[in-house]
Formats: structure tokens, C-alpha cells, sequence
């Protein structure tokens, strides 16, 4: 009887090791699966944190250098690039109206890889930092990426 209840104490100690080991393990497995960022697609994003990661992360290698010469031909540092997907700025600027911000749109494909710009909208009215908003689309091999910039 004494053997029995030593055996017993035994098991569950391997038990509780084994059960313990196992939600450890599940627990990391989980944490390493998970995304690389806190959002799925940038417009889900709640900062300006990692979404420039997450276009190059998708963009091909030709495009994501053009994005980096896209932002170099406009004067701004990819370091600290505003978004327009993070803050609630992109639904003032529509309530607002055309005159309360200006707005360039800048294209580029990795075919050409010439930068065109065009002015959509330009107001008196200046935003009090640049927002962009970037699109990028496939087809027959050529990416193409819109950049607008709102200010």
C-alpha cells in the first residue's frame, strides 16, 4: 500500500510536469505563429509603426526600391513617413470638402519606372503635416504604385 501511494504521488508529479510542458510549448507555438504586425492590411493599422515594413514586405524587389525613389524624389525621409490608414484624418479630410486639404497623386511602374505626378486638388488651406495613402496594383508583370499625398 505504502508503494501504491508513492507511485501514485509519482505520476502526478509527472502529470503536472507533462501537463505544464505542453500548455508552455502551445503558448509559444501561438506566440511565434502570429503575425509579424499588430494589422492584417495597412488600413487596419492603429499607428504609422511597421506599415512601410509591410508594403515592402509585398511590393517585389523592383518596386520596393521604387518606393524608396518615389519618396527620395518628393523630399521625404521613409523613416518617419505619415500615413493616412492609421488616424481618423482621412474621414475629416472627405467631411470637410476639396478646399480644406491639397492633394498630389504620384504614379510609377517597374516597367517604365518614371515618375508622373499630377496636382488633383489644391487649396489654400495646408494640413498641419504630409499624410500619404499608397496603392499598388499587378498586371500583365508590371506593378504600378500610386502614391497620393495629402497637405
Amino acid at each position: 500500500m505504502k508503494y501504491l501511494f508513492y507511485i501514485c504521488i509519482i505520476k502526478t508529479n509527472i502529470m503536472k510536469k507533462l501537463i505544464l510542458t505542453l500548455l508552455v510549448t502551445t503558448i509559444s507555438l501561438t506566440t511565434f505563429s502570429q503575425k509579424q504586425y499588430d494589422f492584417e492590411n495597412p488600413w487596419k493599422a492603429k499607428s504609422n509603426e511597421h506599415v512601410m515594413d509591410w508594403f515592402l514586405e509585398n511590393l517585389d524587389s523592383t518596386s520596393d526600391s521604387l518606393l524608396f525613389e518615389l519618396f527620395t524624389n518628393i523630399g521625404v525621409n521613409t523613416d518617419s513617413v505619415q500615413w493616412i490608414y492609421p488616424t481618423d484624418v482621412f474621414y475629416t479630410l472627405h467631411e470637410n470638402g476639396w478646399n480644406y486639404y491639397s492633394r498630389n497623386v504620384y504614379f510609377v511602374n517597374n516597367k517604365d519606372k518614371k515618375i508622373i505626378s499630377y496636382q488633383k486638388n489644391n487649396s489654400e488651406n495646408k494640413l498641419p503635416n504630409r499624410l500619404f495613402n499608397l496603392s499598388y496594383y499587378y498586371k500583365d508583370d508590371v506593378t504600378t504604385l500610386v502614391l497620393v499625398e495629402y497637405y
